[in-house]
């Protein structure tokens, strides 16, 4: 263990301790009191990453039952939470992508169609990274993205070598992953977090479906992802051609063949997982109502989003390849198979898993309430402010810790602090659970930057110095879009006051 992790161990029991032997107030009682010592415990430990942070997550399912907080079953039903195999079935579908070398395949075809001059190379990767960031893991897809461009770096000419091009790609693909994964509940962890606490902190809250994210987190990549090219290009300079850039593309594109059978398949199970998703739910606009496939047959109060993703998950196991294993009849490859999808990345299901744990602790034991009594310093801030605040102190937070981890640890406090001010709580849980992922100057900050930074390619200063405006702009484009886009979407001018009891 090292000094830093064994100071993080000392604090974080000590700081438990201290939880939980001073005396319980009686606002607090307690039950709140432990919940309160277990969230601290868990923040210091993520924080220095004491044990692997996975592990960390089911501290609520070893410490609640017997602090009192929840009982055994009930917070391990937090770990089983549908938003949980929401998040599992995407990760089996992209896994996939990743068996087939299809995600490799749309990459490449994005970024020959989009062109071959320096700066349109840029947004060509930073398209392909973000389309990808959508559905598949945003630090898989830097590791996608990652060779194509090393490959395109080592043929800039030798009298160009300290221009900023490659420094400029390799920033471009990390945050293009990051900003990308915002605009689906699948893209990153913290947006299923979001969704997954506001069910537990607010049982009457209407469902945020698959598409609502959708409508909100788009147009965030539309607007932000040109934003940042422009600002990349104009703040490395970048112009000029590429010589040569088509034929690497091209070459990339050859050596993994004609699209294969298996690749057609999966391509036909996403697209109709993809409008499973958007067309479960009903549309209506004013009187007028176009029903989703769900109420149709009459199930829509049975059936979620994840029930879509894990079919979509069983019909890859079920789906031949259509590729016979060595040219023989005698074994048929499925499209994915169980040595494949082991390897997905089960550790953020149980940070997910044990965000929600937290959540059902803060709100079964009054620990919510109780911190949004303390917070009505920040929470008597005019909205607009509130909001700004709270962007800044998430994305500068999550540069030094992990995105999934600080979602966990400030949506319930946000929650609470929204009901203090009484404002509606998704007007600051939803920038805040945004701004977990716009982390752009540290390495530390998301997967993909850590990357990107392990390309040898980008140091940390050049990283924080690039990083900085971009965190600014976000700051900006976040809240432009909660105002522009969040209000009719989510209903923030609504009452609350039927779901948030």
């Amino acid at each position: 263990m090292t000094k830093s992790k064994f100071i993080g161990f000392i604090l974080g029991l000590f700081v438990f301790l201290f939880v939980l032997l001073i005396p319980a107030s009686e606002q607090l009682g307690m039950t709140g009191k432990s919940a309160g010592a277990v969230a601290l415990l868990m923040a210091i430990w993520w924080i220095a990453e004491v044990i692997p942070i996975y592990i960390t997550a089911l501290l609520p399912l070893a410490l609640f039952p017997v602090l009192g907080v929840l009982e055994a079953g009930a917070t391990a039903r937090n770990y089983g939470n549908k938003y949980v195999f929401l998040l599992l079935g995407g990760f089996f579908i992209a896994k996939a992508f990743e068996v087939h070398n299809l995600h490799q395949r749309l990459a490449l075809i994005t970024i020959r169609v989009l062109g071959t001059s320096r700066r349109l190379i840029i947004l060509s990767f930073m398209v392909a990274t973000a389309l990808l960031s959508m559905w598949i893991a945003n630090v898989s897809v830097a590791l996608i993205m990652l060779p194509i461009a090393l490959a395109l770096i080592s043929k800039v000419p030798e009298n160009e070598k300290n221009d900023k091009f490659g420094l400029a790609i390799m920033l471009s693909i990390a945050y293009a992953a990051s900003i990308g994964g915002t605009g689906t509940l699948i893209g990153t962890p913290p947006n299923l977090i979001f969704v997954g606490i506001v069910e537990k902190l607010f049982p009457g809250a209407p469902e945020i479906s698959f598409l609502q994210w959708m409508l909100i987190g788009v147009p965030l990549v539309a607007v932000f992802l040109p934003v940042t090219w422009f600002y990349l290009i104009k703040y490395f300079g970048i112009k000029g051609k590429f010589p040569g850039s088509k034929e690497i593309i091209n070459q990339e594109l050859h050596s993994l063949g004609k699209i294969s059978t298996a690749e057609k398949r999966i391509l036909i199970i996403f697209i109709l997982t993809a409008l499973a998703w958007v067309f479960r739910k009903d549309f209506q606009f004013n009187d007028f109502v176009i029903h989703g496939w769900a109420s149709l047959l009459g199930i829509d109060h049975l059936v979620h989003d994840s029930t879509v993703a894990i079919i979509a998950a069983i019909l890859m196991f079920l789906t031949p390849s259509g590729n016979n294993s060595n040219g023989k009849n005698s074994e048929i490859r499925h499209i994915l198979d169980w040595k494949s999808a082991s390897q997905v990345p089960w550790g953020v299901v149980l940070i997910v898993g044990g965000g929600y744990a937290l959540a059902d602790g803060f709100t079964k034991t009054g620990l919510a309430e109780w911190m949004g009594m303390k917070l009505t310093l920040v929470a008597n801030l005019p909205t607009l402010p509130l909001i700004i605040v709270v962007i800044i102190i998430l994305s500068t937070l999550t540069e030094i810790t992990s995105n999934t981890a600080t979602t966990n640890i400030f949506l319930p406090i946000l929650a609470t602090m929204a009901i203090a001010s009484q404002i509606h709580p998704f007007l600051i849980m939803i920038p805040g659970t945004i701004a977990c992922s716009c982390a752009f100057m540290l390495p530390s900050g998301t997967g993909p930057n850590t990357v990107i930074f392990g390309s040898g390619l980008v140091s940390i200063p050049q990283m924080a110095r690039c990083g900085i405006g971009l965190n600014i702009i976000g700051v900006i484009i976040i809240t432009l879009i909660i105002y522009l886009i969040g209000f009719s979407v989510f209903h923030f001018s609504a009452g609350t006051a039927g779901w948030i009891q």
